[in-house]
């Protein structure tokens, strides 16, 4: 009840701006109170797949599983998907209610339904739904007593992120219209928290192919470079989806907000976009795909895809090497050498495959000279990681949640 009064209280007016302010309001009806209870998030389901990654890469390194196994991953990445982080984002989007409903795309977005004026019957039949969800879960846990600990584990540990992010995302936005937002330790921690859901779901899927007791290294390294491709992708679908508070003047963006729309945590991302945006065009802003070329180094998804890459090469190595032929040493040195070569990738956007290649090729040789014999199991996490950053960066907003909208043909007029 102390958050369906406090999400109520929030004003929907606007605030003094030191930037445009926008005046139009949300258009459209949206999604109906009963489908959003059905699939709250159906956009955000592209996310699912970060846990049977994480199964397919381990069971790769393993060598197989077996069918029971495999049962039993399938019915806990269900249980993950659709219970747990539902209702997780049922959680989110009753925190953020006010701000969703003045969203320039409110209606596209697919959040909880308003309007303002219906927040109590929506927000408590969004938290009743929310609690069926957990003690769906309970009930499995509870009748499939082989999985109950996985389910426990990456239970508290969704809710446990989603705790911090949301501590921090009160703290970070709703308070200024400046763009690009000024950076404040707590922007920067929800960054860096934001990456802390796919960690979760890919150590999910990973320890349902491999038995992580007994090696720390690996967990370690795996559970770091799942983080750091959280925040890249993240961080690159929140500039992303900035544009839609962006027209062009004069080849530069201009940003319309209000603090009301509690943006910052998306706004304060567009500072490391190219300054230069005559390549919009007459196709808008939301159709730009302005990550594709080079970014600067210090933008957030380029730091973490390093970060992702080095302990994805240190993952790799871990993984195949369960009875620790390869020294710690050597494991560094592949780690230092996955960073370098991702940071390659990065700075190199028009050569990103033949730069990706490179990389799988000379860690490859390097798995081999530490006396390794798996080159191509070892190399894998570090592949995944660099093709997930290649579609990221290639994405636009318009495609947000919608991956597959560049496969399908051009609509005609």
């Amino acid at each position: 009840m102390a958050t369906l009064r406090a999400v109520t209280a929030l004003p929907l007016s606007a605030h003094p701006a030191t930037t445009r302010l926008r005046d139009d309001a949300p258009t459209g009806t949206g999604r109906s109170l009963a489908g959003y209870l059905l699939v709250p998030r159906p956009k955000d389901l592209v996310k699912a797949v970060v846990a049977p990654l994480g199964f397919a890469v381990g069971t790769v390194a393993v060598g197989g599983v077996a069918a029971e196994q495999a049962g039993r991953a399938v019915l806990v990445w269900l249980a993950l998907e659709l219970l747990v982080y539902q209702a997780r984002y049922q959680w989110n989007d009753v925190r953020g209610f006010a701000a969703d409903q003045a969203h320039p795309d409110a209606a596209a977005r697919g959040r909880l339904p308003g309007p303002l004026e219906k927040a109590r019957p929506h927000i408590a039949a969004s938290l009743a739904v929310m609690a069926l969800r957990l003690g769906l879960t309970a009930a499995l846990a509870v009748a499939v007593p082989g999985v109950a600990g996985v389910l426990l584990a990456m239970t508290v540990g969704v809710f446990g992120a989603a705790v911090v992010y949301e501590r921090l995302r009160s703290a970070a936005t709703g308070r200024t219209s400046t763009v690009p937002v000024p950076l404040r330790p707590a922007l920067l921690a929800l960054w860096v928290v934001a990456g802390a859901g796919y960690a979760v779901r890919g150590m999910t899927g990973l320890a349902l192919a491999v038995d992580l007791t007994g090696r720390p290294a690996l967990v370690a390294a795996a559970a770091l470079a799942m983080w750091a491709l959280g925040v890249v992708f993240v961080t690159c679908r929140w500039t992303l989806e900035a544009m839609r508070f962006a027209r062009v003047e004069d080849d530069r963006l201009a940003w319309r907000v209000r603090p009301d729309q509690a943006r910052e945590h998306t706004l304060g991302l567009v500072r490391w976009l190219p300054g230069d945006a005559s390549g919009v065009g007459d196709r808008g802003p939301c159709a730009w795909r302005a990550l594709q070329g080079r970014t600067p180094l210090l933008a957030p998804w380029n730091l973490a895809l390093v970060i992702a890459g080095g302990s994805a090469a240190v993952a790799g190595t871990e993984l195949v090497d369960a009875t620790g032929d390869v020294d710690g040493f050597g494991a560094l040195g592949t780690g230092a050498l996955g960073a370098l070569a991702a940071l390659a990738v990065a700075l190199l956007p028009r050569r990103r495959r033949a730069v990706t290649l490179a990389g799988v090729l000379v860690l490859a040789v390097l798995h081999v000279a530490l006396g390794g014999d798996r080159p191509l199991a070892a190399v894998l996490p570090w592949t995944v990681v660099l093709a997930a950053y290649g579609c990221f960066t290639r994405q636009c907003a318009d495609e947000v949640g919608d991956t597959l909208r560049r496969l399908r043909p051009p609509q005609r007029a």
